[in-house]
């Protein structure tokens, strides 16, 4: 009897994290695109040495290539002195659909980032 209990609890439990799963895999989606927007941004303005038009560009591209509603925020423009700081967010729009909410949710996921120019 012990043998039984402990196969219908696997597949219990199995199958909820199975069902899990499904309903959230595109917030997770969500989450590690922006991860990688943001961490995409940096190398951007690293290599740029600021946020200039010419980065703005890349990044609006990456931006436009995306299906989702993206923003990106960049506390200040144009070229870095030595040892700035500048901070970026990223805010990435999407429509959470779950089984019993038939109308669906706009949520908003923002990550935030720092970069610290050391190019001398």
């Amino acid at each position: 009897m012990k043998d039984f209990f402990d196969i219908v609890l696997v597949l219990f439990i199995t199958l909820t994290m199975f069902v899990c799963m499904m309903f959230f895999a595109e917030e997770i989606a969500v989450q590690q695109e922006a991860v990688h927007l943001r961490n995409r941004v940096i190398e951007i303005i690293e290599i740029e040495n600021g946020y200039t038009e010419e980065a703005r560009e890349i990044v609006n591209e990456i931006i436009n290539k995306s299906k989702r509603n993206i923003i990106v925020n960049v506390s200040k423009n144009g070229e870095l002195e030595f040892g700035e700081k500048v901070i970026i967010e990223i805010s990435i729009f999407y429509e959470r659909k779950l089984p019993f909410d038939e109308t669906g949710k706009l949520v908003k996921y923002t990550i935030m980032g720092e970069y610290y120019n050391i190019n001398g």
